[in-house]
């Protein structure tokens, strides 16, 4: 059985609820404005996840990202090794979670549009970094954009968001919209 539509009529978590209980092997596609993404299920539970910027649990944050866009269930794929045993619930309660923080998130942008650029700072503050914002404080330059950045660290559109975040806070990048 194929199934197919879109994410306006059959919200996301309520679609891998579905899966879920209806028990589904198989490949769920999702086109978004971002790219396309796929979340991996063996007996109606996830057990990867693929993404335009990562791989395993981080890509099937990233899903969440897409509000609007299509989806295509298909059974007869290759399934990958799996990388995700958290339950669908506690998945599904993280994700939403990270989402709903993103969206009322005061510096929301499209990946593509966001600009990092190393900050100046001549203070002789001493700051303490996490290791992604160590990460991702060695691949900005100059100036680059957000969806290069997020290709390079491959951990994940959330996880860079919050270590992106973070460093601006310690005003160690600034964030500006790419004028394209």
């Amino acid at each position: 059985m194929e199934l197919h539509g879109d994410l306006q009529s059959f919200p996301l978590a309520q679609l891998i609820q579905t899966l879920d209980n209806a028990q589904r092997t198989g490949k769920l596609d999702i086109e978004g404005h971002l790219g396309s993404f796929a979340i991996f299920f063996q007996n109606g539970k996830v057990i990867h996840a693929q993404s335009p910027y990562s791989s395993g649990l981080p890509a099937f944050f990233d899903v969440f990202l897409v509000c609007d866009g299509t989806f295509n269930f298909v059974s007869n794929v290759i399934m990958p090794p799996r990388r995700i045993t958290q339950s669908n619930t506690s998945l599904l309660i993280e994700a939403t979670g990270l989402a709903d923080e993103y969206t009322r998130s005061k510096n929301r942008t499209e990946p593509s549009d966001l600009q990092v650029s190393l900050a100046e700072n001549d203070s002789d503050t001493k700051v303490t970094l996490t290791a992604d914002e160590f990460l991702l404080l060695q691949k900005a330059g100059k100036l680059e954009t957000f969806d290069r950045i997020l290709k390079e660290a491959e951990f994940g559109f959330f996880r860079a968001w919050t270590a992106l975040n973070g460093l601006a806070d310690k005003k160690m990048i600034t964030l500006s919209k790419s004028e394209a």
